[in-house]
């Protein structure tokens, strides 16, 4: 069946039943293997009023979220606003300061510029804050990855595949620590359980307590983390 969206199936043994998330005007539908194709447009048929919903709602948002890297912008760092404030400076630097980010730059009229090193200022200081939190984690809960890797994915905050090796979207460093470590914990759970069973919710709420509030944090702010 053909519709007037995009839709992205995701068919795994990792889990029994169905979901359905909205991110960047798609549709994700996660569904067990042995879901077929007629099943899988059933699904989508019922849920059609509460997915073109979705998206006008997302939609919307993204537009009142969209940046424009001007002075007097809000951006979120570590679940905090900062007021964007651009000076023309010889030597670039990025400094936060009370409520405020601080951009020194060559050219302030630049727009592509700055929005290239306030999101390389994000990045860096992303990769940095994940690694320490991540091997911190790591060291805790005794389980180890064979490799770590940022991104920017467009429907997920964080994923762990069969190698071990666990893939982050930087900007996540967005959002408040009690989430960024929630993310991480999460992804590292599932070295141990590739799924989303009732034991790896068990696991993470070893290291985690209040995990259902950091994912309902993440799930209903996830259209604040722009860059």
């Amino acid at each position: 069946m053909k519709y007037d969206f995009n839709v992205i199936i995701k068919k795994t043994n990792r889990i029994k039943t169905v979901s359905f998330l909205i991110k960047n005007q798609t549709l994700i539908l996660s569904v067990p293997k042995y879901i077929s194709s007629n099943e899988i447009d059933s699904l989508i048929e019922s849920k059609i009023h509460w997915i073109k919903k979705k998206l006008i709602n997302e939609k919307e948002n993204n537009l009142q979220n969209k940046r424009l890297y001007s002075e007097g912008e809000i951006f979120l760092y570590l679940g905090q606003e900062f007021i964007l404030k651009i000076k023309k400076n010889e030597i670039p630097n990025i400094v936060l300061k009370e409520n405020n980010l601080l951009l020194d730059i060559i050219e302030p009229e630049n727009l592509p510029k700055i929005k290239e090193y306030i999101r390389e200022w994000y990045k860096n200081k992303s990769i940095n804050k994940l690694n320490i939190v991540h091997k911190y984690y790591e060291s805790l809960i005794g389980l180890k990855v064979n490799k770590i890797k940022f991104g920017e994915y467009k429907s997920k905050w964080g994923s762990c595949n069969s190698n071990k090796v666990i893939s982050y979207d930087w900007r996540i460093i967005m959002a408040p620590n009690s989430v960024i470590n929630y993310l991480v914990v999460h992804e590292i759970s599932h070295l141990l359980h590739p799924n989303h069973s009732q034991y790896f919710w068990q696991h993470v709420e070893k290291f985690i307590k209040d995990y259902r509030d950091q994912r309902k944090w993440l799930k209903n702010n996830s259209n604040k983390l722009v860059l």
